[in-house]
């Protein structure tokens, strides 16, 4: 199941900002998008696109302007024919997360789309309830 996230556009630290989307490209989020619709956000997709690699930019309405096409070289979206989305409040727990997935994916949804939560990194690399072998080899 794909997962999007839709980030702050308002932050005190950009290299912050922009290490949390690094951080969930690097953990497996397919879509990244931005709250509101002005031309700032324009230009925060830019930086987020020139670094990252991989994950796609959801931007407001049918596609993005030129600019930001180049800059995304291509990555940067706005509607997605053909493909389902899920807007979802972020869940409680790893078991909420799992079933929340499981469910969306059974009803035939390409995705789910998640408000920005710290929590979100963990919850992608490890997804289901059980699978904590990362914490078990950190501690030996």
């Amino acid at each position: 199941m794909k997962v999007g996230v839709i980030m702050p556009a308002a932050f005190s630290d950009a290299g912050e900002f922009l290490a949390d989307v690094r951080a969930l490209e690097a953990a497996g989020a397919e879509m990244v998008g931005l709250e509101g619709d002005d031309p700032e956000q324009q230009v925060l997709l830019g930086a987020v696109a020139a670094v990252t690699h991989r994950i796609r930019l959801k931007v407001p309405g049918p596609g993005p302007g030129e600019m930001l096409g180049k800059l995304s070289r291509g990555r940067a979206i706005g509607e997605t024919p053909g493909e389902t989305w899920i807007a979802i409040e972020m869940p409680p727990d790893r078991e909420s997360w799992s079933a929340a997935l499981h469910e969306h994916e059974a009803a035939g949804a390409t995705g789910v789309i998640v408000r920005w939560d710290p929590r979100l990194i963990d919850l992608l690399r490890n997804p289901e309830p059980d699978d904590r072998s990362d914490l078990q080899m950190s501690v030996g």
